[in-house]
């Protein structure tokens, strides 16, 4: 634990007590340079260059191991009163830079298991100070059973110098359960701004595209976790936009988990919207489409249906910095290949199916 107490230490903050090196979970408290007290559980891991037989030569990784228990699944501690901060990373010893993950998508966590990047995605960390991606996560090819609580969505990794540690901190109080979109642009304006400090606006603030003011009365009317915060903003900024669509009346919001997020009028005929965040791939957006957690006993569960709502609304924030829309009728998004009756997990926008103009849209489907 030497590298994080002086990446600790080299950022500004104060070491209150250090952990016990033998024992994992790594807990600290530290002061930050604002007089602030925070309370860590951090899960450290070496991070180093993947040398294995058959594996690409710009791989590098850090393994999940701890001790010897390799029979079972474990649970990660996650407070949820939020008074500590769990953080999950690696530690690059020969790059000296950290790689985080979020630590709720890795619970439960099969030791051993890896976090696999790129030496492209480091040496621009290196570069910059701060740099995230996205990493695709899948079942495909696992030989350790898997439970319906596991997550394989796609998730953000970030990599930072020792400089940027306290950021990170705050970074993890903010983003953790955040979508990978979500914790990309929370994670880049905390590395841009620094740690929040009193009269200065928050990252948040400016990410989101609302006052704190405006934003809480947001999530004041939702039951939905404030971890979907983003996700959330996406859809208020949709139905903002739904009520000067020519032609649609009776824009309804619906609050609840399952059914689809508005329901429209549209030339005497109902529809059904679903709303989802696009990806930071400029290159080729995508939305991540499935659910976080399957039921269980059934894992096509994470997967959504065409029956379930006429209308897939992607917002194209994360990649023109703009809360503007692409949609697509559901009939037109591929099948799962492998869960019938499904549609497929990875949706890109590209292709005549996707168009800027609703109406389009609604009326090809008579």
């Amino acid at each position: 634990m030497a590298r994080v107490t002086a990446a600790i230490e080299a950022a500004g903050g104060r070491i209150i007590s250090a952990p016990d090196p033998t024992s994992a979970p790594y807990e600290y408290a530290i002061e930050l340079p604002s007089g602030e007290r925070r309370d860590l559980v951090c899960y450290a891991f070496t991070a180093n260059k993947y040398r294995g037989a058959g594996r690409p030569i710009d791989e590098h990784r850090f393994q999940i191991k701890y001790g010897s228990d390799f029979a079972r699944y474990h649970n990660l501690y996650i407070d949820p009163s939020r008074k500590r901060t769990t953080l999950f990373f690696g530690v690059h010893h020969e790059l000296d830079l950290f790689i985080t993950a979020d630590p709720i998508l890795h619970t439960p966590t099969w030791f051993s298991s890896s976090v696999e990047f790129k030496e492209d995605d480091l040496l621009e960390a290196k570069k910059r100070g701060w740099h995230g991606w996205e990493r695709e996560r899948s079942m495909a090819g696992r030989r350790k059973r898997i439970l319906p609580e596991e997550s394989f969505q796609t998730e953000a990794l970030c990599a930072f110098t020792p400089k940027h540690f306290l950021d990170y901190i705050e970074f993890e109080r903010h983003a953790s359960g955040l979508d990978a979109s979500e914790r990309l642009i929370v994670g880049a304006e905390l590395a841009r701004a620094g740690v929040p400090r009193p009269g200065k606006k928050h990252p948040l603030e400016q990410a989101l595209g609302l006052s704190a003011a405006e934003l809480l009365n947001v999530l004041g009317g939702t039951a939905r976790l404030l971890t979907a915060v983003r996700g959330r903003v996406a859809e208020h900024h949709l139905g903002t936009y739904l009520q000067t669509v020519p032609g649609v009346s009776d824009v309804k919001p619906i609050d609840q988990d399952g059914p689809p997020d508005y329901t429209i009028a549209y030339r005497k005929r109902l529809f059904r919207i679903e709303c989802k965040n696009v990806g930071r791939n400029k290159a080729r957006p995508k939305v991540d489409f499935q659910k976080t957690r399957a039921a269980k006993g059934n894992p096509c569960s994470r997967y959504y249906s065409a029956s379930q709502f006429e209308i897939l609304a992607a917002c194209m924030h994360s990649v023109t910095d703009n809360w503007e829309y692409r949609f697509c009728s559901t009939a037109k998004l591929d099948p799962h290949k492998t869960c019938k009756d499904k549609l497929s997990d990875r949706v890109y926008i590209e292709g005549d199916a996707w168009t800027r103009s609703l109406p389009d849209v609604l009326d090809s489907l008579g």
